[in-house]
Protein backbone atom coordinates (compact mmCIF):
# COMPACT_ATOMS: atom_id res chain seq x y z
CA UNK A 1 0.00 0.00 0.00
CA UNK A 2 3.01 2.46 0.70
CA UNK A 3 4.54 1.57 -2.52
CA UNK A 4 0.97 2.40 -4.09
CA UNK A 5 1.08 5.74 -2.21
CA UNK A 6 4.87 6.32 -3.30
CA UNK A 7 3.50 5.44 -7.42
CA UNK A 8 0.67 8.26 -7.02
CA UNK A 9 2.88 11.04 -6.52
CA UNK A 10 2.76 13.72 -9.09
CA UNK A 11 6.03 14.21 -10.47
CA UNK A 12 5.13 16.99 -12.51
CA UNK A 13 4.91 18.96 -9.34
CA UNK A 14 8.10 20.26 -9.02
CA UNK A 15 6.96 22.87 -5.83
CA UNK A 16 8.38 20.95 -3.00
CA UNK A 17 5.64 21.87 -0.55
CA UNK A 18 2.45 21.17 -3.14
CA UNK A 19 4.05 18.04 -3.74
CA UNK A 20 4.59 16.92 0.08
CA UNK A 21 0.56 18.47 0.30
CA UNK A 22 -0.20 16.11 -2.35
CA UNK A 23 1.36 13.12 -0.96
CA UNK A 24 -0.60 14.15 2.29
CA UNK A 25 -3.99 13.76 0.47
CA UNK A 26 -3.10 10.27 -0.68
CA UNK A 27 -1.94 8.99 2.63
CA UNK A 28 -5.38 10.26 4.08
CA UNK A 29 -7.20 8.72 0.94
CA UNK A 30 -5.20 5.45 1.60
CA UNK A 31 -5.92 5.46 5.29
CA UNK A 32 -9.32 5.86 4.71
CA UNK A 33 -9.98 3.40 2.26
CA UNK A 34 -7.39 0.88 3.72
CA UNK A 35 -7.24 1.51 7.61
CA UNK A 36 -6.32 -1.77 8.52
CA UNK A 37 -3.10 -1.83 6.66
CA UNK A 38 -1.29 0.82 8.37
CA UNK A 39 -2.67 -0.07 11.84
CA UNK A 40 -0.82 -2.93 10.98
CA UNK A 41 2.01 -0.80 10.15
CA UNK A 42 1.34 0.97 13.57
CA UNK A 43 1.47 -1.87 15.75
CA UNK A 44 4.82 -3.68 14.23
CA UNK A 45 6.58 -1.10 15.94
CA UNK A 46 5.36 -2.57 18.64
CA UNK A 47 7.15 -5.73 17.74
CA UNK A 48 9.50 -7.71 20.66
CA UNK A 49 10.69 -10.52 19.25
CA UNK A 50 14.69 -9.28 17.69
CA UNK A 51 14.13 -11.56 14.86
CA UNK A 52 11.15 -10.37 13.52
CA UNK A 53 12.01 -6.57 14.71
CA UNK A 54 14.85 -6.34 12.91
CA UNK A 55 13.59 -7.59 9.01
CA UNK A 56 10.40 -5.22 9.48
CA UNK A 57 13.06 -2.29 10.51
CA UNK A 58 14.63 -3.11 7.52
CA UNK A 59 11.63 -3.61 5.05
CA UNK A 60 10.39 -0.29 6.28
CA UNK A 61 13.58 1.87 5.79
CA UNK A 62 14.20 0.26 2.64
CA UNK A 63 10.53 1.42 1.93
CA UNK A 64 11.44 4.99 3.53
CA UNK A 65 14.12 5.44 1.58
CA UNK A 66 12.48 4.74 -1.65
CA UNK A 67 9.68 7.10 -0.81
CA UNK A 68 11.95 10.58 0.09
CA UNK A 69 13.97 9.60 -3.44
CA UNK A 70 10.47 10.09 -5.06
CA UNK A 71 9.45 13.04 -2.84
CA UNK A 72 13.00 15.25 -3.52
CA UNK A 73 12.80 13.97 -7.11
CA UNK A 74 12.60 16.76 -10.10
CA UNK A 75 11.88 19.23 -7.17
CA UNK A 76 12.50 23.07 -8.19
CA UNK A 77 15.42 23.86 -5.90
CA UNK A 78 15.49 27.48 -7.10
CA UNK A 79 12.28 28.36 -5.55
CA UNK A 80 14.76 28.28 -2.71
CA UNK A 81 16.02 31.83 -0.76
CA UNK A 82 19.74 32.29 -1.83
CA UNK A 83 21.75 31.51 1.34
CA UNK A 84 19.60 29.04 2.38
CA UNK A 85 21.76 25.66 2.85
CA UNK A 86 19.13 23.30 0.84
CA UNK A 87 20.10 20.19 2.48
CA UNK A 88 19.82 21.32 6.03
CA UNK A 89 16.02 23.00 4.82
CA UNK A 90 15.33 19.40 4.03
CA UNK A 91 16.36 17.70 6.59
CA UNK A 92 14.08 20.24 9.07
CA UNK A 93 11.33 19.77 6.88
CA UNK A 94 12.11 15.93 6.86
CA UNK A 95 11.76 15.91 10.95
CA UNK A 96 9.17 18.15 10.70
CA UNK A 97 6.57 15.46 8.77
CA UNK A 98 8.37 12.85 11.00
CA UNK A 99 7.42 14.88 14.19
CA UNK A 100 4.24 15.99 12.48
CA UNK A 101 3.16 12.28 11.68
CA UNK A 102 4.07 10.81 15.11
CA UNK A 103 1.83 13.40 17.04
CA UNK A 104 -0.93 12.34 14.95
CA UNK A 105 -0.36 8.42 15.26
CA UNK A 106 -0.25 8.99 19.21
CA UNK A 107 -3.77 11.22 19.20
CA UNK A 108 -5.31 8.55 16.99
CA UNK A 109 -6.55 5.21 18.16
CA UNK A 110 -7.05 3.20 14.61
CA UNK A 111 -7.07 4.76 11.46
CA UNK A 112 -10.34 3.40 11.03
CA UNK A 113 -11.61 6.44 12.67
CA UNK A 114 -8.96 8.67 10.13
CA UNK A 115 -12.07 10.76 8.42
CA UNK A 116 -12.70 13.56 10.48
CA UNK A 117 -9.35 13.94 12.00
CA UNK A 118 -7.39 13.51 9.27
CA UNK A 119 -9.00 16.43 7.32
CA UNK A 120 -8.37 18.46 10.35
CA UNK A 121 -4.94 17.27 10.34
CA UNK A 122 -4.03 18.10 7.05
CA UNK A 123 -5.07 21.83 7.84
CA UNK A 124 -2.95 21.92 10.89
CA UNK A 125 0.15 20.56 8.30
CA UNK A 126 -0.59 22.97 6.37
CA UNK A 127 -0.48 26.43 8.70
CA UNK A 128 3.38 23.99 9.68
CA UNK A 129 4.55 24.13 5.77
CA UNK A 130 3.35 27.91 5.28
CA UNK A 131 5.74 28.87 8.47
CA UNK A 132 8.31 26.25 6.37
CA UNK A 133 7.72 27.75 2.98
CA UNK A 134 8.04 30.82 4.04
CA UNK A 135 11.17 30.44 5.82
CA UNK A 136 12.56 28.62 2.79
CA UNK A 137 11.58 30.09 -0.42
CA UNK A 138 11.73 33.54 -2.28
Amino acid sequence: MIEQLYEQIDLNETDLFKRIENIGLQKLCIHQKYPHVFDFLASSTQEESDEVKDILRQQIERIYEQGFEKIYDGIDYSKFREGVDIDKAIEILTWTMSGFGEKGLQQIDSFEDIGEFGEQFLKEWKSYSEILRHSFYK
